[in-house]
């Protein structure tokens, strides 16, 4: 549900009948058993994201799932860096519990990996 907002350039916006986080943040479904508490289009995304994957969803159920909620924006605080060499940059930041230090990475960082290959094997193919 979050990607489809990404896609949509509707990250960090309020949809009619999003459900909100205690600190006024929209909130995306975890699947289970129980009714969806958006309504309006906030309600009709989340239906959308859970036809397309209405296999996944139902096997949540079935094992047991209940709905819930999640924060749609991850809140870094006490962020900090450094370059103690060149080519070698330490971040440091924390987040509440059940967001994902490396979504955030990918997010304000990027990356390409190093070539890995040496004279006698050929490239990847990408």
């Amino acid at each position: 549900m979050l990607a489809l907002r990404i896609q949509q350039g509707l990250w960090g916006k309020t949809l009619p009948g999003d459900v909100m986080d205690e600190a006024g943040g929209p909130t995306g479904s975890l699947w289970g058993r129980g009714r969806v508490s958006t309504t309006d289009q906030a309600q009709a995304l989340e239906n959308g994201v859970a036809e397309r994957h209405a296999s996944l969803c139902d096997g949540m159920e079935h094992a047991g799932l209940d709905q819930a909620r999640r924060a749609l924006v991850a809140g870094p605080v006490d962020i900090s860096w450094e370059w103690p060499q060149a080519g070698q940059l330490v971040l440091t930041f924390s987040l509440p519990a059940g967001n994902y230090a490396t979504s955030v990475l990918n997010e304000i960082l990027r990356t390409t990996e190093p070539d890995r290959h040496t004279e006698n094997e050929p490239a990847a193919v990408e």
